[in-house]
């Protein structure tokens, strides 16, 4: 049985996601890593990139991209959305709660 994703990708996300992948020539063996780290102080902030599967992951897949995340953290990415626009005149992804 598949696992849904808790964590939504916007189909703009997903297209730049895609891009990413064929313009650097990303291996297969490499998947989509969602994640959160501290930034100190007690905030966190979010990352994106590919990365090989650890025996730490839970892995989903969504349109034919494996998407990974840390079985710890997925409980803090429930519930977030994932998009790609411009905030503050620079471009990348963007995490957001979907409340």
């Amino acid at each position: 049985m598949k696992k849904k994703l808790p964590v939504t990708i916007t189909q703009t996300a997903f297209r730049k996601i895609l891009e990413i992948k064929e313009k650097k020539r990303i291996d297969d063996a490499y998947f989509l890593r969602l994640g959160v780290k501290s930034s100190g102080c007690g905030i966190a902030s979010y990352i994106l990139g590919f990365d090989l599967v650890c025996e730490k992951d839970e892995v989903f897949e969504v349109d034919g991209i494996k998407i990974i995340m840390e079985k710890m953290q997925v409980i803090h990415l429930a519930g977030k959305s994932v998009d790609y626009g411009e905030v503050d005149g620079k471009s990348g992804f963007i995490f957001k709660d979907n409340n």
